[in-house]
């Protein structure tokens, strides 16, 4: 039981980890047109550095260290690998593993990842213009 708790919580901050890149793009394009509205250093920061490792992740057709955590943790639980699940739980699964060609995942990723280091580059955050 502990390895599928384990599992889930793993999952869980998967889907937060990609709620934090999506969010951090929206917030990007937001500060481009405004920048008042949003020069937070640290978020911007944390949010370049991991845009640009999930696209070297996507470019390189590697795994996400959390994915090879979760499948670990849910092989303990269950050798054969099936998900033993709840709905929501399920759901997130989707969401998280979707069922598409790997290029509709890997061509987005680059271009966000570039477009977030572009913006970085041409309007940095306040902290480092001073």
């Amino acid at each position: 039981m502990f390895y599928r708790v384990m599992a889930d919580i793993f999952m869980v901050v998967h889907f937060a980890w990609i709620v934090f890149m999506l969010l951090g793009f929206v917030l990007t394009i937001r500060a481009f047109f405004r920048p008042a509205f949003f020069d937070r250093w640290l978020f911007r920061t944390i949010h370049l550095v991991g845009i640009m490792f999930v696209a070297t992740l996507e470019a390189l057709k590697a795994y996400c260290p959390l994915t090879l955590w979760e499948n670990a943790l849910r092989r303990h639980y269950d050798p054969s690998h099936e998900y033993p699940g709840s709905f929501i739980i399920g759901y997130l699964e989707h969401l998280i593993y979707p069922d598409v060609s790997p290029a509709v995942v890997m061509v987005p990723t680059v271009l966000i990842a570039l477009f977030i280091l572009a913006v970085f580059i041409v309007k940095p955050p306040a902290r480092f213009r001073r």
